[in-house]
């Protein structure tokens, strides 16, 4: 069998904020960031995590404390704790 190279899908919005998919290495989405790219984050269908701009949403208590736990050990992490 020869090499066969597998390249990554990106999804992207141009400067003007429409949305791409791309099939392309990683330097060529790099080159395309530098352009005023924007890769867009879509979580899998049936994820746990709701995803609202750069806000994850509905997180729960435990969660939330979780966070606050490792805020509390890590200071200058900066995580912010809806709870």
């Amino acid at each position: 069998m020869g090499n066969t190279t597998v390249m990554p899908t990106y999804l992207m919005k141009d400067p003007e904020g429409v949305e791409h998919e791309f099939i392309c290495t990683i330097s060529e989405m790099e080159a395309k960031k530098e352009e005023g790219w924007r890769t867009v984050f879509s979580p899998p269908k049936n994820s746990l995590i709701g995803h609202t701009g750069d806000i994850i949403s509905h997180t729960s208590h435990g969660w939330n404390d979780v966070l606050g736990k490792i805020k509390e050990a890590h200071p200058l992490g900066n995580i912010e704790t809806k709870y």
